[in-house]
C-alpha cells in the first residue's frame, strides 16, 4: 500500500515514471491480503496472479490481456487450473471499472486504409529500433539504480533526481507525468520530427533519472512513451517518403508494444492488449510481427525482461523456468537420506570388506573420532589392498552432499558422481548418511509430476 501511495505522489508530481507497474503490485497485494482472509485450496501463485490480471485489466480495459499477462509474466506457464480464477478477477475488473467510472481506452487509434504488404519494411525498421531502446532503457536505468544504492543517501538522491525532472520538465513539458495525453497527440501527428527527438530523448533522460535515483513508479508508461514516440518518428520518416499520414498511429502503436514487451516480457500479452485497445485485426498482425522480431532481438541480447534482470542480479535466475526455481528451494535436508556407518581410518582392508559384504554395500565411509567425513574406500580397493588400513587407500575427496543445499545442487553433483551411493554431510562435515542417484532422479521426477499436475489440472 504504502509503494502504491508513493507511486502515486511521484507520479502526481510529475515524475517520469509508470502507474502499471505499481498498480499491478498493488492487486497482487490485494490478492495476497484477500488469501489471508479467505483461505481455499487455490495456491498462493494463482492468487497473486488474479490481483495482477486484475490491475492489468482495469488498467487498459483489456481484460482477456489481462488474463494472458498473469499467465506468460507472472505463472509463465498456462494452464487450466489457473484459467477460471485469472479470468473471473480479469472480467470483474473490467467490469466493475467501467461501471464506476465510464472508461474507455486509453488511447484513441485511427483505422488503417493500406495494405499490410506496404509497411513490412518499416515494421522490420520500427522492431531494430525498439530493441536498441529498450535495450538502452534496461541496461543503463539498472546502472544508475545501482549507483544510487552505493550512495547509501536516499533524500538526496530523490531531491536531485527531482531538481533534475523539474530542470528537464521546464525545458520539454512533454515529459511530466504519465504522458496519456502526449501519446494521443502523437498519434494524430501533432508534432514536427525535430521536436520528436526532443521528447525522445528528453523522455528517455527522465525516466532513467525519475527511476534510478529512488523516485516510485513503474516501467511500463516509461516504456510505452518511449516506444510511442520512436514510432512516431519511423511514421512521420516514412510520410517523409511517401507513404500515407495513416502510416503514422500503426507505426505509434506498434512501437508501443515493441518497446513495452521487451521491457516487461510478456509479447504475447501485448499484442493481445494492442487488439482489444484497437480492435483492430490489422493493428494486431502489424504488432506481432515486429514484437516477435524486438523480443528476440533484446532477449538473445540482454535479457527477456527488466525485472528477468532484476532478479538476475539478486541471484534468482528465470531463464531456465520454473521447474529451475522449484528445485533451487527443495534441500537435501528434505529428502529421504539413508543411515550408513562410518568406518575408522585404523580399520583394516580385510574388516571394511566385510563389513561392506555384511551391508551388501560397496563404499565405506570412513569418519573421525568426531564423526567427521574423511573419505571413502571402495570394495575394489579395499580388496586389492590386503594387509593395508583405510587411511593408506582413502579418496580423501569424493563427491559429497551437503544437507544445506538445493535438490538443483544435489543434480549436479549426481551428474559427476560415479559410485553407488553419495555421502551426505552436515554443514560442519559430520556424516549423517548417504543418497544415491535414484533418490535424487526419484525427487525430482517428483516435483516435475507435480508441476504437471498444476498445468494439466
Amino acid at each position: 500500500m504504502l509503494s502504491t501511495l508513493a507511486a502515486f505522489t511521484s507520479a502526481s508530481a510529475g515524475a517520469s515514471v509508470g502507474q502499471y507497474g505499481p498498480v499491478v503490485h498493488f492487486g497482487a497485494s490485494v490478492a495476497s491480503f484477500i488469501r489471508t482472509m479467505i483461505p481455499t485450496r487455490i495456491k498462493p501463485e494463482v492468487y497473486l496472479a488474479a490481483g495482477v490480471a486484475a490491475a492489468i485489466s482495469a488498467g487498459f480495459n483489456a481484460p482477456i490481456a489481462g488474463v494472458i499477462f498473469a499467465s506468460e509474466a507472472i505463472l509463465r506457464h498456462f494452464s487450466v487450473r489457473a484459467l477460471a480464477p485469472l479470468a473471473v478477477a480479469s472480467v470483474s475488473a473490467a467490469a466493475i471499472t467501467n461501471l464506476l467510472f465510464k472508461r474507455g481506452a486509453p488511447y484513441d487509434i485511427a483505422p488503417l486504409d493500406f495494405s499490410m504488404h506496404e509497411v513490412i519494411p518499416l515494421l522490420l525498421v520500427m522492431a531494430l529500433l525498439s530493441a536498441a531502446i529498450a535495450i538502452l532503457f534496461m541496461s543503463n536505468l539498472l546502472k544508475l539504480v545501482s549507483w544510487t544504492g552505493k550512495q547509501n543517501n536516499e533524500p538526496l538522491t530523490i531531491f536531485l533526481a527531482a531538481s533534475m525532472m523539474a530542470v528537464i520538465g521546464t525545458i520539454v513539458p512533454e515529459v511530466f507525468g504519465l504522458g496519456t495525453a502526449t501519446v494521443n497527440l502523437f498519434f494524430s501527428n501533432h508534432f514536427e520530427l525535430t521536436y520528436l527527438l526532443i521528447i525522445l530523448g528528453a523522455k528517455f533522460v527522465a525516466s532513467i533519472l525519475c527511476l534510478g535515483m529512488g523516485l516510485f513508479g513503474g516501467v511500463f508508461s516509461p516504456a510505452i512513451f518511449l516506444g510511442a514516440c520512436s514510432g512516431t518518428v519511423v511514421g512521420v520518416i516514412a510520410v517523409m517518403l511517401g507513404y500515407p499520414v495513416s502510416v503514422v498511429p500503426l507505426m505509434t502503436t506498434v512501437g508501443m508494444a515493441c518497446v513495452a514487451s521487451s521491457v516487461v516480457g510478456a509479447p504475447i500479452a501485448i499484442v493481445v492488449i494492442v487488439f482489444e485497445l484497437t480492435q483492430s485485426y490489422q493493428y494486431a498482425v502489424a504488432a506481432i510481427f515486429s514484437v516477435a522480431i524486438c523480443s528476440l532481438i533484446s532477449t538473445r541480447t540482454y535479457c527477456y525482461s527488466y525485472f528477468d534482470r532484476q532478479l538476475l542480479l539478486r541471484g534468482f535466475d528465470l531463464r531456465h523456468g520454473r521447474e529451475n526455481l522449484i528445485l533451487g528451494k527443495v534441500k537435501v535436508a528434505d529428502l529421504a537420506i539413508s543411515p550408513v556407518k562410518g568406518l575408522s581410518p585404523a580399520d583394516r582392508c580385510e574388516d571394511i570388506v566385510t563389513s561392506l559384504c555384511d551391508t551388501n554395500n560397496t563404499e565405506a565411509y570412513i569418519v573421525d573420532e568426531h564423526n567427521s567425513l574423511l573419505g571413502v574406500v571402495t570394495l575394489t580397493n579395499a580388496l586389492r589392498s590386503s594387509g593395508l588400513t583405510a587411511r593408506e587407500v582413502i579418496d580423501t575427496a569424493p563427491s559429497v552432499l551437503v544437507v544445506d543445499q538445493s535438490l538443483k545442487q544435489a543434480m549436479e553433483v549426481a551428474r559427476r558422481f560415479v559410485g553407488e551411493a553419495i555421502p551426505v554431510v552436515s554443514s560442519d562435515n559430520k556424516l549423517l548418511g548417504s543418497m544415491s542417484e535414484g533418490d535424487i532422479l526419484g525427487a525430482v521426477l517428483t516435483l516435475q509430476e507435480e508441476m504437471k499436475a498444476d498445468e494439466r489440472n
